[in-house]
């Protein structure tokens, strides 16, 4: 079987489905509450992606565009050619005005822990003020607009 990046997004959605399991069934505290942060960010950059090969499956579905898979970190966003396929532009509109994948698109990996008033390394964690993301919500949405993407790919 041929690699292809509808493949890649299809192995990174079920690293997502593997790494929220864990989190539903492990204790937060464990590793001193590093274990739930870690496995909580590799989720998000699983379906990060799974984003991302969706965005390439698009552009080689539709070779009509002549667009080219960009090198690097990419989202919808990041192509300002006029003509786009109408897929690329939903998300780019998407990545703007809707919450979960906004927050999943520009999701800050090394978030800081604020200034402590004791100066401290350590602080309480409920000031922190983290990015929290509803990981089933951001996952069902990905996966649904995926599916929808594709079945709309198959009329082409």
């Amino acid at each position: 079987m041929k690699e292809s990046f509808r493949g890649q997004s299809n192995l990174h959605i079920y690293f997502a489905e593997q790494y929220l399991t864990q989190l539903e069934t492990t204790d937060k505290s464990e590793w001193g509450g590093h274990f739930h942060r870690a496995t909580a960010e590799s989720l998000i950059w699983q379906l990060l992606l799974a984003y991302q090969c969706h965005l390439a499956d698009l552009l080689e579905q539709q070779p009509k565009f002549g667009l080219r898979v960009p090198a690097g970190h990419f989202n919808a966003r990041s192509f300002t050619l006029a003509e786009l396929p109408p897929e690329i532009l939903e998300l780019a509109d998407r990545e703007v005005h809707s919450p979960w994948l906004k927050s999943l698109v520009d999701y800050p990996f090394l978030q800081t822990v604020g200034s402590s008033p004791s100066g401290l390394i350590a602080s309480d964690a409920t000031r922190l003020e983290r990015i929290e993301l509803d990981f089933a919500e951001c996952l069902a949405e990905l996966k649904s607009v995926i599916a929808r993407h594709r079945a709309t790919l198959m009329e082409y």
